[in-house]
């Protein structure tokens, strides 16, 4: 036989035994005893209306909480977490070897692993900050999830450049008319004429500046290879 996992989404409530029975979700000719009818469980109603009791302990077990974005933001938490260490102890054993012949497959494992990790991390930080702790960060990021950040428009920096003011930022996507060009105090003029003669007019697309917010200074910024490899990247807010 196949296994299979199910998922189903209910509405449910604490509910004993004894209450229960008196709004007849019990079993026909189940009755419970004084005892039974203190017992703690879930009233629970399906999607398609039909509504029957549940003991504490094996409903607890099959169902998570999902009343809020919270709720369901933790439930996903708990499950890529429970993903990830399972394939880490599998990469680390040195199974994935013994199991995985082809080098792209092995290489899409380390990949999965490493982006699960950076994820789980992600999730945390945002619970967190949903709980009230509106200083918690996702810190030490990697340069990928610092790319991540800067394509979506957010500063950031290497953590040994705080304090001295240093930012990266990629200048948003501009269409400079030929109208414009001439006012402009970025380029001589010899370019400015020539740019005139060719199109008309610049296209900026996927320049990164630092720039010095103590000294007001802005430069192009192309990552050095310690940079690619660092893992001390952090947001500026």
């Amino acid at each position: 036989m196949k296994k299979y996992i199910g998922t189903k989404q209910i509405e449910a409530e604490p509910m004993t035994m004894g209450e229960a029975y008196e709004r007849d979700l019990l079993q026909v000719g189940r009755v419970p005893d004084a005892e039974y009818a203190k017992r703690m469980g879930y009233h629970v109603k399906y999607a398609d209306g039909y509504e029957s009791w549940s003991p504490a302990e094996p409903f607890e077990e099959a169902y998570k909480l999902a009343d809020t974005s919270l709720d369901r933001m933790q439930i996903e938490a708990e499950e890529v977490n429970g993903r990830y260490v399972k394939l880490a102890a599998f990469i680390d054993s040195g199974k994935m070897d013994e199991v995985v012949n082809d080098m792209y497959n092995k290489c899409l494992l380390e990949m999965q692993c490493c982006t699960m990790f950076d994820y789980i991390r992600l999730l945390d930080t945002r619970i967190q900050r949903m709980q009230g702790s509106d200083g918690a960060k996702v810190i030490k990021m990697n340069f990928g999830m610092a790319i991540m950040a800067l394509k979506a428009g957010f500063p950031i920096r290497r953590s040994g450049w705080n304090g001295k003011g240093l930012m990266v930022f990629k200048q948003v996507p501009a269409h400079i008319d030929s109208d414009i060009i001439p006012k402009m105090q970025s380029i001589p003029q010899s370019a400015k004429d020539l740019i005139l003669k060719g199109k008309g007019f610049i296209d900026y697309t996927s320049q990164c500046l630092i720039y010095n917010e103590n000294t007001g200074r802005a430069d192009s910024w192309v990552p050095s290879i310690s940079d690619v490899f660092a893992e001390d990247w952090e947001i500026v807010e």
